[in-house]
C-alpha cells in the first residue's frame, strides 16, 4: 500500500506534466495558426497592391510610381518569405510539443497501469486469503466431526 502511495504521488506529478505539455502543444498550435493567418494577410495585401499597380499602369503612371509599387510588392514578398521560414520553425516546435505531450501521456498511462496491476494483485491476494480461511473453517469442522464420530 505504501508503494501505491508513492505511485499516486508520481501519478499526480505525471498528470500535471501531461497537462502542462498539452497546454504547450495548444499554444504552439495557436502560434502556427496565427502565423498562417499573417501569411495569408500578406498574400492578400500583396495581391491588392499588385492589382492596383496593374490598374494604374493601364491608365499610365509615371516610372517613379511604378517602381514604388514594385519595390513595395517586393518588400511584401520578402516579408512573406521570412514569415514562411518562421512558420516552418513554429511547425517544428509544434511537432516537438506534440511528441512531448504524447510522451507525458504515455508515462501517465504506465503509472495508471501499475496502480491497476497492484490493485488486481491485492484483490487476488485477498481472494486467496478468503478462500484459505474458508478452507480452514471447513477443514476444522470436518476434523471436529471426525473426532466426534471417533469418540462415539
Amino acid at each position: 500500500m505504501s508503494d501505491d502511495k508513492a505511485l499516486h504521488l508520481v501519478l499526480d506529478l505525471r498528470e500535471k506534466e501531461e497537462q502542462d505539455a498539452l497546454e504547450m502543444w495548444a499554444n504552439a498550435k495557436n502560434q502556427v495558426a496565427n502565423f498562417q493567418k499573417q501569411i495569408e494577410q500578406l498574400e492578400q495585401f500583396e495581391a491588392i497592391y499588385q492589382n492596383e499597380m496593374e490598374i494604374k499602369s493601364r491608365n499610365t503612371i509615371d516610372m517613379n510610381m511604378y517602381f514604388s509599387y514594385q519595390a513595395f510588392i517586393d518588400k511584401l514578398s520578402k516579408i512573406k518569405q521570412r514569415q514562411e521560414l518562421g512558420l516552418v520553425q513554429l511547425q517544428e516546435q509544434e511537432e516537438r510539443a506534440k511528441q512531448n505531450y504524447l510522451e507525458k501521456q504515455k508515462q501517465r498511462k504506465i503509472i495508471e497501469s501499475l496502480l491497476k496491476k497492484h490493485q488486481y494483485e491485492r484483490m487476488v491476494k485477498a481472494a486467496k486469503a478468503e478462500q484459505k480461511l474458508t478452507d480452514d473453517i471447513v477443514s476444522s469442522k470436518m476434523a471436529r466431526r471426525l473426532m466426534e464420530n471417533n469418540d462415539r
